[in-house]
């Protein structure tokens, strides 16, 4: 009978631990020096695929989520 809540609390729990930081794992940017153009450096997503030419660091934000609406 202490079985089923148990089990409600654990997949409340792990549902939690899963959906943490979501927003900042979509994209992880890495370096491409090559491909850089003067003072610009290009990033490329490992993740989504899309790169970015900029002059202080990566993005901040996916990119491939421009144009859809955020709520």
């Amino acid at each position: 009978m202490l079985f089923l809540p148990f089990l409600i609390i654990v997949v409340v729990v792990v549902a939690i631990y899963a959906n943490r930081n979501k927003d900042r794992r979509l994209c992880r940017w890495r370096r491409n020096t090559q491909e850089s153009k003067g003072g610009l450096i290009r990033y490329n997503c490992i993740t989504c695929g899309q790169s970015a030419h900029r002059s202080n660091g990566t993005p901040r934000e996916c990119l491939a989520r421009l144009g859809t609406p955020k709520l």
